[in-house]
């Protein structure tokens, strides 16, 4: 993985001019990578190889973001669609479904101009991020460029996701979103007040079987890339 990794970068994280003491293209792939695991540059990663935030940044700003759609992408061709609705229907039982999306919360450092601005009831910064995963525990679509205070409804009406639904587009089928989401042709949310009617019971039901793969994705995220959970620390970007 770090081989691929160096291989596909090599090209843009040689220095640029000649002199002075670079570092290596792979000391720069394997700080990146230890920084992301354990969420703390300054405490972890900076004294085992003793170079700067500068090296962090040299990866992330445009290197990663310009291949994002590389890796995270919901195509819409015919072969993708029914492979996602049958393997979301193996679960279960929910027919055409194409994927299950949920927003989660990420620590970042304070905003500098208010520092008191949007903090969580658990007392840090968050951005929300929204993300649409399929049965394979895989990202199909994220949004991470909101406050914590967002609600999950407006960051899902700002991204790109009802834009694949609209009439006459060649995505069939819907998604399935929590209660925070409105009711949509192409979104299905779980009841509110189900009654004792045996279908609404099991409907709910299946909802929350089948949408908690994201919320395993989401805390395997997590779990692999400590830089994206709270134990590990604040992220040292922000938004603006």
């Amino acid at each position: 993985m770090v081989a691929d990794i160096c291989s596909l970068l090599e090209e843009e994280l040689l220095p640029a001019g000649p002199g002075g003491h670079a570092l290596p293209v792979v000391v720069k792939v394997t700080t990146d990578c230890k920084f992301f695991a354990s969420g703390s540059f300054q405490g972890v990663t900076g004294d085992i190889s003793r170079v700067s935030h500068k090296c962090i940044r040299q990866m992330t700003d445009g290197r990663w973001f310009a291949r994002t759609e590389w890796y995270v992408n919901f195509p819409c061709n015919d072969i993708s669609q029914n492979e996602r609705a049958f393997g979301l229907t193996c679960l279960v039982g929910f027919p055409q479904l194409q994927g299950a999306n949920d927003c989660t919360h990420m620590a970042i450092r304070a905003p500098p101009d208010q520092p008191g601005a949007c903090v969580s009831p658990k007392g840090f910064h968050p951005i929300s991020v929204q993300l649409v995963c399929k049965h394979k525990k895989r990202f199909m679509q994220v949004c991470a460029r909101f406050h914590g205070s967002s609600h999950d409804a407006f960051i899902l009406w700002q991204s790109n996701i009802p834009d694949l639904f609209v009439p006459g587009t060649s995505l069939k089928g819907w998604l399935l979103g929590n209660k925070g989401y409105p009711l949509q042709t192409w979104l299905v949310t779980p009841l509110r007040n189900p009654t004792s009617n045996e279908q609404q019971e099991r409907h709910n039901a299946n909802h929350m079987s089948t949408r908690c793969v994201t919320e395993q994705a989401i805390g395997m995220l997590k779990m692999h890339f400590r830089c994206l959970d709270r134990s590990g620390g604040a992220l040292r970007g922000s938004l603006g």
